[in-house]
């Protein structure tokens, strides 16, 4: 390709083609193809090149605790929830009706890492996602304090996702104001948008970490109305994972 024509193209904000042009220009097996066929090949390449460079994006912006968690990596036999039914939630289908999915078990059970699992799926659907802690979310709105303007805007921005992840849900009691906020947050997004809720208690307890009452039971409803909870796992997935890792180093150590 000559300068001024690679200049020019990435002028025009057309790296990726300069890129994918230089690809073709390296490879002997185009020479004997038309016009139209490598222009189609360079076009394919191209929307390879910025969807991945999208989903590295959305995946970065996200937050998540295991931005590399995969389905692949999952072990099923240690999990109550089924591959079919899992790949069922991770095909997205959930996303479009605005659906919950609530996450539960004990300190280990791989909660956190099985919602970011469908965080990176949903990234890879072109779907805007958000991981955050609960007490991080409240420590953000702590240092919003005193001024409503970007509190508000706090608010909308967490709305809005495609896909929110609530970690650690209700770990501790909330105050009345951080009961407050959790109304208005999930009342923007019922029936608008979905929300994965990891939490170490289970579903039937979540009332009563609310403050019981009327606000809880608004809360409650709009998380419950549209859910589907994830079978909770009680086996410690983590120190088995930790153990296997051991017994793998042991035996590499002992084999030298």
């Amino acid at each position: 390709m000559n300068i001024d024509l690679k200049k020019k193209l990435q002028s025009l904000e057309l790296s990726d083609f300069v890129e994918a042009i230089e690809s073709q220009e390296n490879n002997i097996s185009y020479v004997d193809k038309t016009f139209e066929e490598r222009l189609n090949d360079i076009c394919e390449t191209v929307a390879t090149i910025r969807y991945n460079k999208l989903v590295a994006k959305l995946i970065k912006n996200a937050e998540f605790k295991y931005p590399q968690a995969s389905i692949e990596s999952l072990n099923f036999d240690l999990r109550e929830i089924t591959k079919e039914t899992f790949s069922n939630l991770a095909s997205m289908r959930f996303l479009e009706s605005a659906s919950n999915i609530t996450v539960t078990g004990p300190t280990g059970s791989g909660k956190t890492y099985i919602s970011c699992v469908l965080g990176v799926e949903a990234c890879k659907r072109a779907y805007r996602v958000y991981y955050i802690r609960l007490q991080n979310l409240f420590k953000r709105l702590d240092e919003l304090q005193g001024n409503v303007k970007d509190q508000k805007r706090y608010l909308k921005r967490l709305s809005n996702y495609s896909l929110l992840i609530i970690d650690e849900w209700l770990i501790y009691k909330l105050s009345d104001k951080e009961v407050k906020f959790v109304y208005e947050l999930m009342e923007l997004r019922a029936e608008r948008n979905s929300t994965i809720f990891v939490s170490q208690f289970s579903v039937d307890e979540w009332h009563e970490r609310l403050g019981g009452g009327i606000q809880a039971d608004s809360i409650m409803d709009r998380i419950v109305h549209n859910n589907y909870e994830i079978p909770p796992t009680t086996e410690n997935i983590r120190k088995k994972y930790d153990s296997e890792k051991i017994n793998k180093l042991i035996d590499e150590i002992e084999s030298k």
